[in-house]
């Protein structure tokens, strides 16, 4: 115990690791991680413009390089890895530059399997393969011609005629496309950056689940567009797509949807084209841990064929700018209806925080659904208010007759009683005293068993209310600078707050300094590889232990005043 406050000079240092599971075929398919020089069987040049995998013989678990630099647009097909040997495309010597604003397509793969297209070349840049123009009406990547099992990761796309990523193969009159006959398999997209899109940012799945009407062979027919079996969509940032932002459907089995960012979608006021993530027909699975704000549409809607999951999601303004004086253009938080659902299934909407929408906050009319559950949720401020004959109509609105579970949600009219910690900065975890703390209802028997910030459910006694689960830990991640005072440094999107936990990991990209005065936390945690550098116009206050682990380090050149007990683990 140090009772005397007065301030102590150690190099000391602790350690938290934490694991997160995600499904990335990465691992799975031992995709190869890169270093210059390039490590290349086949390399594509910045004067070719289409190659053709059987004319190049590249075998499976080949790599693929494309070489740094710019180029109109790039056309790849027939290229066929396996489900062990992915063929891996990859950018090298730098970023792969693709742009014009006359082609059908910026790139396009065509009846290609078993493959990765990733713009993880340089470690330096983030999204190596960049699509930055297409034309009028086309795409920046599409994936089509029965392509399947493919993996797109760290991709730059803007500015394009209509979506931004395409992924589906037309159903055809001689029906070798159609359900039955063709299924995509095992499609991932993560970790990319779509932005300016004419239409859809992501557009995933044919629109017409129930097949949709044509002429072939000169007769009246209906056409099924086929089934994807496998979907993940996940750590994507979309923003100001002109129609919905992530759409997926025809996703009959094994779909997720989480991780993404989606802001300023909808921008061309399409209505039921404006949507923030759509859940299309034929589409079942789960749509968790996903923020979305600021678009014209609503936030998250769902027309599945139902065992579909919501959770975790945090919707801000939905709508708030779609026709904003005409009260009977409606937009909600969360929208669900019977489009393509099969009856006895269920839809659950659990622990979201819902802000602000145009309209309703979750308004739910599915009457073919069974057992449907409505639990935990957040809804502060819905734009009905006053329109209909109670409140909780705005809060959630339901058809008569559904069969839905209500419980543990809290709503409110107003921001001030919830205690969001930043709401000016778009964040909405709980403070310590906040009403939605250890008040929700239990959610494990349905595996939700962590939060939006990947962190552990319940926490304390109970499980809290919305998309966050209050925890005192505040964990540096250090990804814009080593400063303690940007809120972008810490796990919170924060700084702490003087009764949080300071965790201080090794391993992140910029170490802590801390170079003020005034500085207050409860218990400081130092990991293994971790530093902590207080300058000499700086000082910082524990209230509670000091704990440094094995290998970590503290360099006190400040003020350091102590309230708990000094844990060295050095030897």
């Amino acid at each position: 115990m140090n009772p005397t406050g007065k301030s102590i000079s150690a190099f000391i240092s602790i350690g938290i690791v934490k694991t997160f599971l995600a499904f990335s075929l990465t691992a799975i398919f031992n995709c190869i991680s890169f270093a210059q020089p390039c490590s290349c069987n086949h390399t594509i040049t910045n004067e070719q413009t289409g190659v053709n995998g059987a004319t190049l013989n590249v075998q499976p678990g080949d790599t693929v390089c494309i070489m740094a630099g710019s180029r109109d647009y790039l056309y790849l097909s027939n290229f066929h890895g396996d489900s062990l040997h992915y063929i891996v495309f990859i950018n090298c010597g730098g970023s792969v530059t693709v742009q014009n604003n006359y082609y059908m397509y910026g790139i396009k793969f065509s009846n290609s399997t078993y493959f990765r297209f990733t713009g993880s070349g340089v470690d330096s840049v983030k999204y190596g393969i960049k699509v930055l123009e297409s034309a009028p009406g086309c795409n920046g990547l599409s994936l089509d011609d029965k392509s399947s099992n493919f993996e797109i990761d760290h991709l730059e796309i803007a500015n394009t005629g209509f979506a931004g990523i395409v992924s589906k193969t037309e159903p055809r009159c001689d029906l070798t496309t159609n359900r039955g006959f063709f299924t995509q398999y095992q499609t991932v997209f993560h970790d990319n950056y779509i932005h300016n899109t004419g239409g859809e940012g992501f557009y995933i799945g044919h629109s017409f689940y129930t097949g949709y009407a044509v002429t072939c062979n000169g007769l009246p027919d209906t056409l099924y567009p086929h089934e994807i079996k496998g979907v993940r969509v996940y750590n994507n940032i979309v923003e100001n797509a002109h129609w919905d932002g992530i759409q997926v459907s025809c996703v009959t089995e094994d779909c997720e949807i989480y991780g993404n960012t989606v802001t300023g979608y909808g921008a061309s006021a399409v209505s039921s084209q404006n949507n923030g993530i759509q859940m299309g027909g034929g589409t079942t699975g789960k749509c968790y841990n996903n923020f979305i704000s600021n678009g014209t549409g609503n936030g998250i809607v769902v027309f599945g064929t139902g065992n579909n999951l919501i959770f975790n999601n945090v919707i801000v303004n939905a709508g708030l700018n779609f026709y904003p004086n005409d009260p009977a253009k409606r937009i909600h938080g969360i929208f669900c209806d019977d489009r393509a659902t099969v009856p006895g299934r269920y839809f659950n909407f659990v622990n979201n925080t819902i802000v602000h929408p145009k309209t309703d906050g979750i308004r739910f009319s599915s009457l073919e659904s069974t057992n449907n559950q409505i639990l935990n949720n957040i809804i502060i401020h819905p734009g009905s208010l006053g329109s209909y004959s109670t409140n909780s109509q705005s809060f959630i609105n339901l058809l008569p007759g559904v069969d839905v579970t209500l419980s543990n949600n809290y709503t409110e009219l107003f921001m001030s009683g919830i205690q969001f910690r930043d709401t000016l900065a778009d964040n909405f975890r709980l403070l310590n005293n906040s009403p939605a703390r250890d008040t929700g209802t239990d959610v494990s028997p349905m595996e939700i068993i962590f939060d939006h910030d990947n962190l552990s459910r319940p926490y304390a006694a109970g499980f809290d209310i919305g998309a966050f689960e209050h925890n005192p830990d505040n964990v540096w991640t250090g990804t814009l600078s080593s400063s303690w005072e940007v809120a972008g440094n810490w796990s919170k999107k924060d700084i702490p707050l003087p009764e949080e936990n300071v965790i201080i990991p090794g391993g992140t990209l910029h170490p802590l300094e801390v170079t003020s005065t005034g500085i207050v936390c409860n218990h400081l945690l130092i990991g293994p590889g971790a530093s902590l550098l207080l300058f000499p116009t700086a000082s910082i206050t524990v209230s509670g232990n000091l704990t440094i682990q094995p290998g970590g380090t503290m360099e006190n050149h400040g003020v350091l005043n102590m309230k708990g007990n000094l844990i060295n683990l050095n030897p």
